[in-house]
């Protein structure tokens, strides 16, 4: 152990000694402790996957093995690495999170690329070219605990010819490739690794395509990158269904701090009853519409955590349908509180304030989609078949519209007692309204029907509607239930005009 003597000045301007011991961390236990910060395989794999789009990589190739040497590897054709860049980067730490770096870097604390991999392996492997130069360096935790020191290991050739996707990289002018072997986390504890390590990958696509789904097709005149998991491409995803015409864009706020600006754009979904079964999948996954309601974090494009409210609000069915989009720099790692995988972050006091005075701003829209599916505004002259009723504060009711106009023209073809048994018929079908049925199929985001069960069943109600009543087309289509469903009126001209 080093003593060493320094020198520093007082307040009083004085020169005084500060002594100082040197304490280097025990290589075997720091790597083993590191090994447990956490990681999912999905999050590990995604830290590699920010390193390859620092480097400005198109094409990113993942692959996975269970059967008899079981390994993961990702193969990029970025900037590739220097012999010296390299083994500065399998150094841990190997950057400042405090230094200021380039807008578009995914890292932060320089220990991305070695705790995200051996948190679920023993053997990594990196090899990178750059300038036609290739050069590889391991970290063996066998080697480091063999010697109790911090060794790199420089592999010889033959080992690197027969590491996957090896003869691929050296087709490259440049590019990285790190490979994964000795996956005891990975497979940890299971009868039958193979099994193991495919059940705990099977989630690999959907995450991927979820945390990079802005990467994946052009944004900003930024081609996509092409993500490859086993010769599969990762398929596009949207949280925010910007395909969708049905789709509310709400007014933009930007809040400004002196380290930079978070941009927040808030978003209204369509109704359950204009989503196919493949948009409610694309937008809430498996925790549904309820569950992946509230903010969408991006950090230089990246999501890094989504579906929360911060617990500036409860999630609630009203706020299923919305989606807010919030864009920060880099700059704010500290501020929002980025933890080492990149999958926790909390907005500070002052913008956390800025957000939930914004809620209230989307939260009408919100209750009204859900409310009254179909309608991106009022519609002028519309007329509901059930009223929500407020005897006092914190009691409702509903109850049919009398006011409905096939109430009114039934009601006006009745005597006096049919119209007492209509009343009372009406009354008890608001008593006897299922609140926790529906409540239930909403929260699972059920459809009734599919598009041709709905369609057909609006050609007989507004069939029946137009002799009942007498009213005109452009009346009967602002009639509720009709007037929910605008994405079926154009057909529905059609087929009454014939």
């Amino acid at each position: 152990m080093a003593v060493v003597r320094w020198f520093r000045q007082n307040e009083n301007g004085e020169m005084t000694n500060l002594e100082t011991l040197e304490v280097i961390p025990d290589p075997i236990s720091l790597m083993e402790s590191m090994r447990a910060v956490g990681y999912s395989v999905e999050a590990a794999v995604a830290d590699l996957i920010d390193n390859s789009i620092s480097a400005k990589a198109d094409c990113i190739d993942i692959k996975y093995d269970a059967t008899d040497s079981p390994f993961v590897a990702l193969l990029d054709n970025g900037c590739g690495m220097t012999p010296v860049e390299l083994t500065n980067a399998m150094r841990h730490g190997s950057h400042n999170p405090a230094d200021e770096r380039a807008p578009n870097d995914l890292g932060r604390f320089g220990l991305g690329l070695k705790t995200a991999s051996l948190s679920q392996c023993r053997k990594l492997t990196v090899v990178s070219r750059k300038d036609c130069v290739t050069s590889s360096r391991r970290w063996d935790l066998d080697v480091v605990q063999r010697y109790g020191r911090w060794l790199v290991v420089v592999p010889e050739l033959k080992e690197l010819e027969a590491l996957p996707m090896f003869s691929h990289l050296q087709a490259l002018d440049s590019g990285t490739l790190v490979v994964w072997q000795d996956l005891d986390r990975l497979t940890a504890g299971a009868l039958d690794p193979q099994a193991e390590m495919t059940t705990k990958l099977s989630s690999l696509y959907e995450h991927l395509a979820l945390v990079f789904h802005r990467f994946t097709q052009k944004e900003d005149g930024i081609g996509p990158v092409s993500m490859v998991v086993n010769g599969q491409q990762i398929p596009l995803r949207d949280p925010f269904l910007r395909s969708n015409t049905f789709r509310q864009p709400l007014e933009g706020q930007v809040i400004k701090q002196e380290r930079g600006d978070v941009r927040v754009l808030p978003f209204i979904l369509p109704p359950v009853s204009h989503l196919s079964p493949d948009e409610i999948s694309l937008a809430g996954g498996k925790e549904g519409l309820r569950g992946t309601q509230g903010f969408y974090i991006y950090r230089n494009r990246r999501l890094v955590i989504w579906g929360t409210w911060f617990r500036l609000v409860p999630k609630e069915e009203f706020y299923k349908l919305t989606r807010v989009q919030v864009d920060i720099p880099n700059s704010f790692d500290d501020l929002w509180a980025l933890d080492i995988k990149k999958s926790v972050a909390f907005p500070p006091e002052a913008i956390r304030t800025r957000l939930k005075g914004l809620i209230p701003h989307f939260a009408a829209t919100s209750k009204k989609t859900v409310t009254y599916p179909g309608r991106k505004q009022s519609v002028k002259g519309f007329v509901p078949l059930w009223m929500r009723i407020e005897p006092h504060h914190g009691a409702f009711r509903y109850e049919l519209n009398p006011e409905h106009p096939v109430i009114q023209s039934l009601s006006s073809k009745l005597a006096e007692d049919g119209q007492k048994y209509l009343q009372m018929l009406l009354s008890l079908l608001g008593d006897a309204l299922p609140f926790e049925s529906i409540y239930a199929d909403m929260c699972g985001d059920r459809r009734a029907d599919g598009d041709a069960e709905t369609f057909a069943s609006l050609i007989e109600i507004s069939t029946s509607l137009l002799e009942i009543t007498g009213l005109s087309l452009d009346q009967v289509l602002q009639i509720d239930p009709i007037v929910r469903y605008p994405q079926h009126h154009d057909k529905l001209r059609l087929e009454m005009d014939k």
